[in-house]
């Protein structure tokens, strides 16, 4: 493909089909970030993580490919976060789930997208069945336990919220991955145990709140979603 055709593409698909509230929710969390920044200016690459990764989520919530663009910005700023406060399980997510993630999701989602009546493309989502949910929770739990004790034996800080959100983090990107809505009930619980985790870095905070509204919002749009397929 010409570069100047995809970069093209690129633009119109980031900037069709926003209702007015969902820009200002985008402007918001990203503001809250730079206000976070102003007053406790602990680290500036907190900062640019923490916008990188609200765009992306509000992207992925409205079921666009653009997402993994900024995807690919927050995991490389992330990884550097983490490594200053020795969360070595957020480490190794980023290392081992969010960079390759990028680039994988994005061409499983390019082969699965639907026109919407805006002109606009979004991703086709999909619904786990009794059994996906089974094997969803025993494979958290069982590995929830085998990576808490890795953990311990690599001395890392906080491991047992440390290992839980990186196995549920795990779980929800793959769900993401495959297109499937129940990522956002991960995502709920895994923002809200990140909160928790990152209570005194002001702008991971902010970003793990704004993570969590998003997260409601994108099982209520992926829900709709589904209807359209």
């Amino acid at each position: 493909m010409n570069p100047q055709k995809f970069l093209n593409q690129l633009v119109q698909e980031i900037i069709s089909d926003w209702k007015p509230f969902e820009i200002f929710w985008l402007f918001l969390f990203v503001a809250a970030q730079i206000i976070a920044f102003v007053l406790d200016p602990q680290s500036p690459l907190a900062m640019i993580s923490g916008i990188a990764g609200v765009i992306c989520v509000v992207f992925v919530s409205k079921g666009k490919i653009s997402n993994y663009l900024f995807g690919l910005i927050f995991a490389y700023t992330y990884f550097y976060v983490a490594w200053g406060q020795n969360f070595i399980g957020e480490m190794n997510t980023v290392l081992y789930v969010y960079i390759p993630a990028q680039f994988i999701g994005y061409f499983m989602w390019k082969s699965n997208m639907q026109q919407e009546k805006s002109g606009a493309e979004s991703v086709i989502a999909k619904s786990l069945t009794l059994q996906g949910w089974i094997v969803l929770i025993t494979t958290v739990v069982v590995g929830t336990l085998l990576f808490v004790q890795a953990l311990n034996a690599a001395g890392g800080s906080s491991t047992g919220l440390d290992g839980l959100t990186t196995i549920i983090t795990v779980a929800a990107q793959l769900l993401m991955i495959l297109r499937y809505r129940e990522q956002w009930l991960l995502w709920i619980l895994l923002n809200i145990l990140s909160i928790v985790l990152w209570a005194e870095t002001p702008a991971m905070y902010l970003m793990y709140s704004a993570y969590l509204l998003n997260s409601l919002y994108g099982y209520y749009n992926w829900t709709k979603l589904m209807k359209q397929a």
